[in-house]
């Protein structure tokens, strides 16, 4: 075995495990800190691919300002606003949309962002052809566009070796040999597609702290003013 041809075993073992992980992907639908981590590009992509399970063709290139799909005929424009930005989406953005739609002869337009809409976005758009999609609407919606589609079991992985493809079970973690022999580890966890969930039932998520309550507070305070009256606590022996 050539080192050239190791190489090329390598490179295409990476590029299969890259594509495989996708398509298991398209399958999960991202939390809401998933999607606000996403750089714009991804984040578009991921709109524009909502888009399309939901039945709107899109018919623009994903790196372009304002997403053009067409449903039933009728033209409709996507913006997407950057995951990245903590600030809600002001009244501004939805200006400039508003001024696209009309100029773009659209039905409507669909303002995306992992985030929220300031109060005068939020009335504008109340009296325009636009749509609002905040954080919370978009994970709704991304679950809405994946309603039927269930994630297969099984996924391809190369053998580094010899270029074979072998199949992996998502709920194994053992290599399986190819024909020539060769062991083929697993190439994707299945906790890198779906978060594994705590034992008390939370997601990856920290929980927020339970706050006490001021009857708490005050039955605290009681307790601790009368130690301080009784000269403070004894020291541990």
């Amino acid at each position: 075995m050539t080192q050239a041809a190791l190489v090329r075993y390598d490179v295409g073992a990476d590029e299969l495990r890259q594509r495989e992980f996708s398509r298991l992907a398209s399958f999960v639908v991202p939390t809401l800190e998933a999607l606000r981590s996403l750089t714009p590009r991804p984040f578009r992509v991921e709109v524009a691919h909502m888009m399309e399970r939901l039945g709107y063709e899109v018919i623009t290139g994903e790196d372009a300002a304002y997403l053009v799909t067409l449903k039933t005929g009728a033209k409709h424009l996507v913006a997407c606003g950057s995951p990245a930005t903590f600030e809600p989406t002001p009244l501004r953005d939805l200006a400039r949309l508003h001024d696209a739609v009309i100029a773009a002869n659209a039905v409507s337009g669909f303002f995306v962002t992992a985030r929220r809409f300031t109060p005068e976005a939020e009335a504008y758009a109340a009296t325009a052809p636009l749509k609002l999609v905040d954080g919370k609407t978009l994970v709704a919606s991304m679950q809405r566009s994946r309603e039927g589609m269930i994630m297969p079991e099984t996924y391809a992985a190369m053998c580094r070796q010899c270029g074979e493809i072998v199949k992996h079970r998502l709920d194994c973690a053992e290599a399986i040999p190819c024909t020539e022999g060769h062991p083929v580890p697993p190439t994707i966890a299945l906790a890198a597609l779906i978060a594994p969930k705590r034992s008390d039932g939370s997601g990856g998520d920290d929980a927020a702290p339970k706050q006490s309550s001021r009857f708490e507070v005050r039955q605290h305070n009681a307790k601790f003013q009368a130690r301080m009256r009784r000269g403070g606590t004894k020291p541990k022996q």
